[in-house]
C-alpha cells in the first residue's frame, strides 16, 4: 500500500482559490490512475490524499512503483488566476499484514508519509523499522481538541443530477490537527467513544451551527448526519442526548439521519422504534454505504428508510468489465418500487456523472461534485449558485 499527498496544498488554496486546489487534486488523481501498475487500485481519501493498493508486490517493488507514480504525478499542472500551478507529492509505502484493518494500515502508511514530508517532501519513504503508531490518539489529546474546538463538522454537497443543483449536504465530523492535516472520525472515534461525556454539550452546538445555513432560509436544502449504533442504542446516554437536542433545534423536514454502515445495532427492535418516531416527526432516514458490510437488504427490509446511499465501490467500477452498471440499474428499479430516493457516493469523474444520469440515478455526491469543506465555505458557494 502507498499513501500519496500533495506538498503544500494549503498554499495552492491560499494563493489562488479552493477551485484551483480541487482541479489540481482531480488532475493528479487522473495522472495516478493512468499510470497505475497492472493489478493496482486507486482510492481518493476524504483528506485529499490518494491510496494505492499494489497486491502481490514485495515492499521493494511497491516502493519503486510508488516512486514512479509520485514522480509522474508531481509534473501535473493546472491553470490558475496566478498562472500555472503544480505541486510535488510525497509518498509512504508499507507492506500490509494478514488480518490488518484498513484503518490500521492507513495509519502505518501515514507514518512513512510523515517521514517523507519531514525530510523535505517530494520523495518516497518505505516503512521498514518505523515505530508502530497507536491506532487511536490518547484521551488527553482528544480532550484538548474538544476544548479548543479543533473538532468541527465539515459538509459535502449532495447534488440533484436532474437540476445540477445541491439537494442537501452531509455533515462530517473532522479534527483539525495542529500539523495542519484534517482527520476523519475513523482516526479518533475509538478514543472519543471511551470518554462518552467529552463534548456532550459541545457537539449538538457544532451540529446545529453547521446545518443552520442550509436547512433554513428562503431556499432550504436538507442536512444529513451520520448516526452510529451508540446513537440508536443510547437512550439516556450522551449519544442519545445529542440526537434529542439536534432534532429539537433543527427543522425536521430538512433533517436526515444516516445509519452508518459500521453501526452495530445491539437492540434492533429499539432502533426500529426510535427511527419510526423520528419519521413521524418528519425526519428522513438514510441507509449509508448500501451494498457493503452491514449495510444490506436485511436493514433495508427491517428499518424505515427514505434514502438509500449506494457504496462508492459500485461507482468506481463503472465503464469496466464488471457488473456495476447492471447492479445500479437494478437498484434504480428497487428504489423506485419502494418509493425511496437513491444517492450514489464516490463520484469522481464527469464520465461517472453521465453514466449515472443515463441509468436514471437522481442524486450523487463525491469529490468531482465537491469535497468536504467547512460549512461556511459551502454555504457561500451554494448561496452563490454553485452547480455541477
Amino acid at each position: 500500500m502507498a499513501l500519496f499527498d500533495l506538498d503544500d496544498l494549503k498554499g495552492v488554496n491560499t494563493g489562488n482559490d479552493f477551485d484551483t486546489g480541487d482541479r489540481l487534486l482531480n488532475a493528479v488523481g487522473d495522472t495516478l490512475r493512468r499510470a497505475l501498475p497492472t493489478g493496482a487500485g486507486l482510492e481518493r481519501l476524504e483528506s485529499g490524499r490518494f491510496l494505492v493498493w499494489m497486491p502481490d508486490m514485495t515492499l521493494d517493488l511497491a516502493t519503486e512503483a510508488a516512486e514512479r507514480l509520485r514522480s509522474l504525478a508531481s509534473q501535473t499542472v493546472v491553470e490558475a488566476p496566478s498562472g500555472l500551478v503544480w505541486r510535488s507529492l510525497s509518498a509512504g509505502v508499507i507492506s500490509t499484514m494478514p488480518g490488518e484493518s484498513r484503518a490500521r494500515a492507513i495509519l502505518r502508511a501515514d507514518v512513512a508519509l510523515t517521514q517523507a514530508k519531514g525530510l523535505g517532501g517530494g520523495r518516497t519513504e518505505a516503512e521498514r523499522d518505523l515505530p508502530m503508531p497507536s491506532l487511536t490518539p490518547p484521551r488527553e489529546v482528544i480532550e484538548t481538541a474538544i476544548a479548543t474546538r479543533a473538532l468541527e463538522y465539515h459538509v459535502q454537497p449532495i447534488f440533484d443530477l436532474r437540476t445540477n443543483t445541491a439537494a442537501g449536504v452531509e455533515a462530517l465530523l473532522r479534527w483539525n490537527r495542529p500539523d495542519g492535516s484534517i482527520m476523519g472520525p475513523g482516526g479518533f472515534m475509538d478514543t472519543l467513544d471511551r470518554i462518552p461525556e467529552a463534548g456532550a454539550e459541545l457537539f449538538p452546538d457544532l451540529a446545529v451551527e453547521a446545518a443552520t445555513a442550509f436547512v433554513t432560509g428562503p431556499a432550504p436544502i436538507y442536512a444529513t448526519f451520520n448516526i452510529t449504533g451508540a446513537v440508536l442504542d443510547g437512550a439516556g446516554m450522551p449519544a442519545g442526548r445529542w440526537l434529542d437536542e439536534v432534532t429539537e433545534r433543527l427543522p425536521p423536514e430538512n433533517l436526515v439521519l444516516e445509519i452508518v454502515e459500521s453501526a452495530v445495532i445491539v437492540c434492533p427492535a429499539r432502533a426500529e422504534k426510535l427511527l419510526e418516531q423520528m419519521r413521524a416527526r418528519g425526519i428522513r432516514i438514510a441507509l449509508d454505504d448500501f451494498g457493503s458490510g452491514l449495510s444490506n437488504l436485511e436493514r433495508l427490509r427491517r428499518y424505515p428508510v427514505d434514502i438509500l446511499k449506494i457504496d462508492r465501490a459500485f461507482v468506481e467500477g463503472l465503464g469496466g468489465a464488471g457488473r456495476e452498471e447492471a447492479v445500479l440499474a437494478s437498484l434504480v428499479a428497487l428504489t423506485s418500487g419502494l418509493d425511496i430516493a437513491m444517492v450514489v457516493e464516490g463520484v469522481e469523474t464527469a464520465e461517472q456523472v453521465r453514466t449515472c444520469r443515463d441509468l436514471g440515478i437522481g442524486f450523487a455526491q463525491g469529490f468531482y461534485l465537491g469535497r468536504p469543506a467547512p460549512a461556511t465555505e459551502w454555504a457561500a458557494r451554494i448561496a452563490g449558485g454553485h452547480s455541477i
